[in-house]
Formats: C-alpha cells, sequence, structure tokens
C-alpha cells in the first residue's frame, strides 16, 4: 500500500517518467496541493483552532476569575458555553466538518464542567474518576462524530484515567514496583484494544485516515519498551518471564500483521524501534552482570546498535520493494 508521491519517484528512478515531468505528474496525482486544496487546510485550521482557542479559554477564563463569580454564575456561564458549542448540531449534521469541530469543542467544555462540579461541591472523588466520567459522558458524541481528533481526545481522557487509577493503588513500598507494571499492562490492553477496533472498523466508523492508528500504535509501542525495559532491567527473575512473553507476542503480532495484511511501513518500524532499545539495554545489562565496565563495552554497545540499526533499515527497504514488486 503505498501513496501516489512514492509510486511517482520509484517511477523516476525507474526512467519512466523525465526529471522534467515529476513535478507535472506530482500535480496530476494530487500530491501538490493547488490553491483549492491550500484554502481548504487554512479554513479548516482556523476553524478547528478558533474553535479550541474558545474551549480552553472558557476554562482557564474560569480559573482566573474564580472569586468573582456565584455558585450558579460559574455554572451558568460553563453551561452556556456548552449549549454554544453544540448549537451548529441544529443546522449542520453531526459529521460534516463544522459539526465535527463543534463536538469537539463541547467535549472539551464537558470536561470543564466536571472539574467545575467536583470543584464547587467538593465530592472526595479521585482524579481519575474526573477523568473517567468524563470520558463516559462524551463517548456517544465521539462516536457519533467519528472525528479522529474527537477519537484521539477520547483516547487520551481514558489514558489519563487509567493510569491515575493505577497510581492511586499504590499502597506500599512493595507494591510500588508491581503496581507500575500493572499501570503500564493496563495502558497496554486498552490501546492495543483501541487498535484492534480501529483495523477491524476502518472505514466505517473514522474518516479511513492512517494517523490515528499510527498515534495508538505509537503509544503502545512506547508502552511495550517500558515493560521489556523493565523485564531486562528487573532483579527478579520470576516475574519478568509473563512480561517478556507479552512483549514478544506484542512484536511478532505487530510483524506479521503490518507486513502481511495491512502493509504499514510506519508499524513495522515501531516494532524494530522497540527491539534495538530493549536488546541493547539487554546486552548492557548482561555485561554489566558479568562486572565488564570499561569503556570498550560501551564501544561495543555502540558498534552493536549501529549494525542492528543498519540491518532493520536494510530489512524495512528490502520490505517495501517487494511491496512494490507484488503491486506490480
Amino acid at each position: 500500500m503505498f501513496s501516489a508521491r512514492s509510486r511517482i519517484l520509484h517511477w523516476a528512478q525507474q526512467g519512466l517518467i523525465e526529471p522534467k515531468d515529476v513535478e507535472t505528474a506530482m500535480h496530476m496525482g494530487g500530491v501538490l496541493p493547488d490553491a483549492g486544496d491550500w484554502r481548504r487546510f487554512i479554513e479548516r485550521m482556523l476553524l478547528g483552532l478558533g474553535i479550541l482557542s474558545i474551549a480552553i479559554g472558557i476554562v482557564f477564563f474560569i480559573a482566573y476569575n474564580w472569586h468573582n463569580f456565584g455558585k450558579f454564575g460559574k455554572f451558568a456561564l460553563v453551561e452556556g458555553v456548552l449549549l454554544l458549542s453544540v448549537s451548529p448540531i441544529v443546522r449542520y449534521e453531526p459529521d460534516s466538518r463544522i459539526g465535527r469541530y463543534a463536538l469537539t469543542g463541547a467535549s472539551i467544555v464537558v470536561g470543564a464542567l466536571w472539574a467545575l462540579y467536583g470543584q464547587i461541591y467538593q465530592t472526595g472523588a479521585d482524579t481519575w474518576e474526573l477523568f473517567a466520567v468524563w470520558g463516559i459522558s462524551i463517548l456517544p458524541w465521539v462516536v457519533w462524530g467519528r472525528f479522529v481528533p474527537l477519537w484521539l481526545l477520547w483516547v487520551a481522557i481514558v489514558n489519563v484515567s487509567v493510569a491515575l487509577y493505577f497510581g492511586t493503588r499504590r499502597f506500599d513500598l512493595f507494591d510500588l514496583f508491581w503496581s507500575y507494571r500493572q499501570t503500564l499492562l493496563a495502558l497496554f490492553v486498552f490501546n492495543l484494544f483501541v487498535l484492534g477496533i480501529r483495523e477491524f472498523l476502518r472505514p466505517q466508523r473514522f474518516d479511513g485516515s492512517r494517523y490515528f492508528a499510527r498515534i495508538v500504535a505509537t503509544v503502545i509501542a512506547i508502552v511495550a519498551t517500558f515493560l521489556g525495559l523493565d523485564a531486562v532491567t528487573s532483579v527478579s527473575g520470576s516475574d519478568n518471564a509473563p512480561i517478556v512473553s507479552i512483549w514478544i507476542v506484542w512484536f511478532v503480532a505487530q510483524c506479521a500483521l503490518y507486513r502481511v495484511y495491512i502493509r504499514d511501513l510506519y508499524m513495522l518500524s515501531l516494532g524494530c524501534f522497540s527491539v534495538l532499545i530493549v536488546g541493547i539495554t539487554w546486552l548492557g545489562r548482561v555485561l554489566l552482570d558479568a562486572h565488564m565496565l570499561d569503556a570498550g563495552v560501551f564501544f561495543l554497545l555502540a558498534l552493536v546498535l549501529i549494525v542492528a540499526a543498519a540491518l532493520t533499515a536494510t530489512w524495512l527497504r528490502k520490505t517495501a520493494r517487494d511491496w512494490e514488486r507484488a503491486d506490480g
């Protein structure tokens, strides 16, 4: 699966397109934006930044003038902004551009409303509960709007809620180590579930773009890498085998899925990046246990990293060429 830009550059390398005609081919293939594309991009960017600025500005306005408003005045202000945010839905469809931006702005204001409620009435709820209720409240809008930035906002809210939930479950020093792993495992499972739903439902509930899946996959790769690093640097060997197994299964599944079925070079790069980091850390740990701490060890680690990175880049390039040949 390649973009029009990659195909045009590949044809130019093969001599099928003259160098002077590459730019023309880019324009004909829709790779280079024209005046209309730039206008639409600027309109969407300004509309999105305007709605985001209004929503965030309301939050800071209330925070700055906290002592100047009464209880009902604060609620009236936030709820009034919320009604204004969702009012475009009366005229525009929720999956239209204006409707989607309106739902995104309203979703941010909902978070401010829940924070205001907890601050005024002092419910005693933990911070993770605020984010959890916020995520549950806007979930119908997220599904309704089918807007990737809104989905990313919802995923970020739930991730913060999950991280805060396990962060509040650290009862003593002995539980601190396992609580850290619990947090990583919970984040790993949740984001893996979201990515699976995204790849399974594409593009029925999404707009067909790949950057949502790639952002979520990046979060998964970071969490998986931290799990791998925690396992290879931990002194407790009995608890590390399940973590290492999870990391290996994730890497193999990542390579199999995105090399054979979906073909996404960025996803493969994430897995390779994780292997390089965890592998070099494991090798350094082995050498540390062997009491090899001279300068030659660091030179060896750097050499291994350079060779491994070069082999990884070669494999990725070969994979891309194989895909090109398979697509004709």
